[in-house]
């Protein structure tokens, strides 16, 4: 039984496909107000280290408990970094707990640092 809780999507290609929660689309067909953060693996010391920068991470921010309410990488490893952002969302944590978190340096997880801190200041719904 799946009903209430995030069902994890991952997608084991090359590069992998991650993804947890609502999407964009979904967030704009129920005019649910989110902010976006959005980066490319290129910024991930980990993907440097491997060789591996191809894709990106994006998370959807809901903007008014700052909690997180979507997240979808595409590059080396998603599936993995994607978990502590399922237990983030189970926990109703905000953001910026994994944005403020020490990551081991250089892992694929630490790329939610830079992520996280790119959070936008306006609303994407309303734009």
């Amino acid at each position: 039984m799946t009903a209430g809780r995030q069902v994890p999507f991952c997608l084991f290609t090359d590069p992998e496909f991650a993804r947890i929660g609502l999407s964009e689309t979904e967030a704009k067909e129920r005019g649910v107000s989110y902010r976006l953060a959005k980066i490319p693996f290129d910024v991930v010391f980990r993907a440097l280290t491997l060789s591996e920068t191809r894709g990106f991470m994006k998370a959807l921010i809901d903007s008014g408990s700052d909690r997180i309410l979507g997240f979808s990488a595409f590059g080396a490893e998603a599936g993995e970094v994607m978990a502590p952002v399922q237990l983030a969302m189970i926990a109703a944590l905000p953001y910026t707990a994994l944005r403020d978190a020490i990551f081991a340096h250089p892992t694929m997880a630490e790329g939610l640092i830079p992520l996280f801190s790119n959070v936008s200041t306006a609303p994407a719904a309303a734009r």
